[in-house]
């Protein structure tokens, strides 16, 4: 996950919950929570969504990734409030610390930094955990801290399971930040061409809706 503002909190969490996890490739989109595994050499991916938050504002957010060597994928960031204009930025890199599992798991780790409009640019990391099963699913857990300050932390945490039913694949997750209440949410994801995919996932935070709607672009 991502840092939070210190001038304009609760936007900004609803702005970096929606960007993130976003950085992935097995998980990927419409999941938040991020999985530990990272593109083959030479290969990317272009994400883009549109969320509702559960504060009622709308935003709209892009990240591509890259993949330049083996268990390194290189990502970026951009998301808007439409109404207020608040935009966050990011850069980020995300390593495949043990190799990937067909049955078993697998982790790597994610660092950062993240810039709100008016605020400073702020560091973050994650821990990443996968756990694959041929007839189960994976699994995916998330550890992490972002800047809130020059001398506070805040932890973060995900869980999320997904498995495929055919061409589509479901999932459900929780995550959150210190002193907040989770996300709670479900979605679903498929391939509308080889290499395009269409996705999107409902949710629930303290009795309101979250919602988001998106593509991603693999290439």
């Amino acid at each position: 996950m991502i840092t939070l503002s210190k001038t304009h909190p609760r936007k900004a969490l609803f702005l970096l919950l929606g960007l993130g996890f976003v950085l992935s490739v097995q998980a990927g989109r419409p999941l938040t929570v991020d999985d530990a595994n990272v593109n083959d050499v030479g290969e990317g991916h272009l994400e883009g969504w549109w969320t509702r938050a559960p504060n009622g504002s709308r935003s709209w957010a892009i990240a591509p990734a890259y993949s330049p060597i083996q268990n390194v994928e290189l990502g970026a960031g951009m998301a808007r409030d439409s109404k207020t204009g608040l935009e966050t930025l990011n850069i980020q890199a995300k390593f495949r610390i043990t190799p990937s599992q067909e049955n078993g798991c697998n982790a790597g780790a994610v660092v950062g930094t993240a810039r709100m409009t008016g605020d400073a640019s702020k560091g973050y990391v994650n821990a990443l955990i996968s756990c694959n099963h041929a007839r189960l699913g994976s699994l995916h857990t998330n550890l992490g801290l972002f800047d809130v300050s020059s001398s506070q932390r805040i932890g973060t945490w995900g869980l999320a399971w997904e498995r495929a039913y055919g061409d589509v694949t479901a999932h459900v997750e929780v995550y959150g930040q210190q002193h907040d209440k989770p996300v709670w949410a479900t979605g679903l994801r498929t391939n509308i061409l080889p290499k395009l995919q269409l996705d999107g996932s409902v949710g629930r935070q303290a009795g309101q809706n979250l919602v988001t709607l998106g593509t991603k672009w693999m290439f």
